[in-house]
C-alpha cells in the first residue's frame, strides 16, 4: 500500500505538485485558446472548417490520452507516478516546441496525436496530490492543485495573446515548450515520491482500485457526470470565446482580445474558487454546486447576444463566477461519499470523467458553432442546467450532506 505521508513532507510535495501545475498550464493556456486563429493562420479561410478543425484538434491529444489512460495507470504503478509525470513533461518540451513549425493543418493535427502519447498529465497530478496527502487532507490537497491550474488561466491566454499579437502566434508554442521545461525542472527538484512500503501488500491491496468496486459507493457516477459536464463546459468556452470575438467587426486585436476576456473569467473563477472554500465549512457542497449551475447557465446562453467584446468579457467573467468552482466542488463531493482509504484509486478513475469532457467538449462545441456560432452558446448554457438537474434528482441527498470526508 501507499505509506502514510509524512506529515513534515506532504505539504511541501502539494506546494511542489502547486507549482508545477501553474507554470505548465500558465503555458497551455499560452496557445491553447488561440488554436482557432492558429488554423487560420495555417490556411484555412472558411469559418466553419476553422470550427471544425479546432474542436478535432482540441479533442485529438485528450483523446489519445483516455484511450492510453489504463497503460499509463500500470506504468504508473511500476515505475513511480513521478517518473511518469517527468516522462509527460519532457514530451511536451518537444512536441509543444514542434507545433509552432508546422506548414499545414494536417501536421498540426499529427502533431496534436503524438502529444496524446505524453499526456495524463492532470489525473496523475489530482491522483498524486490525493495520495501525497493525509486521507483527511486530500480534498485540501486536491484544492490546492485546481486553485494554481484556475490561477494559470488567468495568466496565461493574456501572455499567450501579447506574445501572438506582437510576435506571432507561432511564438505562443514556444513559450509553451519554455514553461514546461521550468514546470519539469521545478518537478525534479522539489518533490519527493514515497516508495510503497511493502510491495506484497501493494499487490494484495491493488484490485481495490477496480472501477467496479469504486462504483459500489452512492453516486459515484453522479459525480463523474458532473465532472464530465464541468469540464465540457469550461473547454468548450475556451473554443467558443475567440470564435465570438473574431466574428466582432469593431476588433482587431483578436488574440490579445479572447486572452484578456478569458483571463478575466479565469480570475473570477479563482475568486469563486476560494470563496466557496469558504462557504462550504458551514454549506453543503452539492448546494453550492447547484446553485452555481442554475445561476451559470443563462449566463452562458447569454453571451450569443453580446454584440461587443466588453459585453462578452461582463457575462463571461459572471459565468466564470458561477462555474468557476465546478469541478472542486465536485471533487468535494468525491470525498464525501469515497472514504478515505479508497480514495486515491476513486479519484483516479473520477478523473476519467475529466478527461471524457476535455476530449468530447471541443468535437461538439466545434461541430455546433460550425451549424451555429450561437446556438453552441445556447447549448452550453443547456448542459448547466442538465447537470444541475442531474445533481438535484438524481444525488438528492448530496445536497444536505456536509462536506465531511467519508470514512
Amino acid at each position: 500500500m501507499t505509506p502514510a505521508p509524512d506529515p513534515s513532507r506532504w505539504q511541501r510535495n502539494v506546494w511542489a505538485l502547486a507549482l508545477v501545475v501553474f507554470v505548465a498550464f500558465v503555458g497551455f493556456q499560452s496557445f491553447s485558446p488561440f488554436m482557432p486563429l492558429y488554423v487560420r493562420e495555417l490556411g484555412v479561410t472558411d469559418p466553419r472548417k476553422i470550427a471544425l478543425w479546432s474542436g478535432v484538434l482540441a479533442a485529438a491529444t485528450p483523446a489519445v490520452s483516455g484511450a492510453l489512460s489504463p497503460l499509463f495507470g500500470r506504468l504508473a504503478d511500476r515505475f513511480g507516478r513521478k517518473a511518469m509525470l517527468i516522462r509527460s513533461l519532457a514530451g511536451f518540451i518537444v512536441i509543444i516546441g514542434a507545433m509552432g513549425l508546422v506548414t499545414s493543418v494536417e501536421q498540426l493535427f499529427l502533431a496534436r496525436l503524438v502529444q496524446g502519447l505524453f499526456a495524463g498529465f492532470t489525473p496523475m497530478v489530482m491522483a498524486l496530490a490525493s495520495l501525497s496527502a493525509p486521507p483527511d487532507k486530500a480534498p485540501v490537497a486536491i484544492g490546492m492543485v485546481q486553485s494554481a491550474q484556475l490561477m494559470s488561466v488567468a495568466i496565461g491566454p493574456a501572455a499567450g495573446g501579447y506574445a501572438a499579437s506582437h510576435f506571432g502566434i507561432r511564438y505562443a508554442f514556444f513559450v509553451t515548450a519554455g514553461m514546461c521545461a521550468v514546470a519539469l525542472l521545478a518537478l525534479i527538484v522539489l518533490f519527493e515520491e514515497g516508495r510503497p512500503a511493502n510491495r506484497a501488500e501493494a499487490r494484495t491491496r491493488a484490485p481495490r482500485a477496480a472501477l467496479r468496486a469504486v462504483l459500489g459507493y452512492p453516486h459515484v457516477l453522479v459525480v463523474m457526470a458532473l465532472l464530465l459536464i464541468a469540464q465540457f463546459l469550461d473547454r468548450g468556452l475556451a473554443l467558443l470565446v475567440p470564435l465570438r470575438v473574431a466574428h466582432m467587426p469593431d476588433v482587431t486585436a483578436v488574440a490579445a482580445t479572447s486572452g484578456l476576456i478569458i483571463s478575466v473569467a479565469a480570475m473570477a473563477a479563482t475568486i469563486a474558487a476560494n470563496a466557496t472554500a469558504r462557504l462550504s465549512q458551514g454549506l453543503p457542497s452539492g448546494q453550492l454546486l447547484a446553485i452555481g449551475l442554475v445561476l451559470g447557465g443563462p449566463l452562458v446562453a447569454a453571451m450569443a447576444l453580446g454584440e461587443s467584446w466588453i459585453a462578452l468579457l461582463i457575462l463571461r467573467a459572471l459565468a466564470g463566477f458561477c462555474l468557476g468552482s465546478a469541478l472542486t466542488l465536485a471533487y468535494a463531493l468525491g470525498s464525501v461519499i469515497v472514504p478515505a482509504e479508497d480514495r486515491g484509486a476513486a479519484f483516479g478513475w473520477l478523473a476519467l470523467g475529466v478527461q471524457i469532457g476535455t476530449a468530447i467538449s471541443p468535437l461538439v462545441t466545434g461541430a455546433l458553432a460550425a451549424i451555429s456560432l450561437p446556438g453552441a452558446f445556447v447549448f452550453s448554457g443547456a448542459i448547466a442546467w442538465l447537470a444541475a438537474g442531474l445533481l438535484v434528482f438524481g444525488a438528492r441527498d448530496l445536497l444536505s450532506r456536509r462536506g465531511r470526508p467519508a470514512t
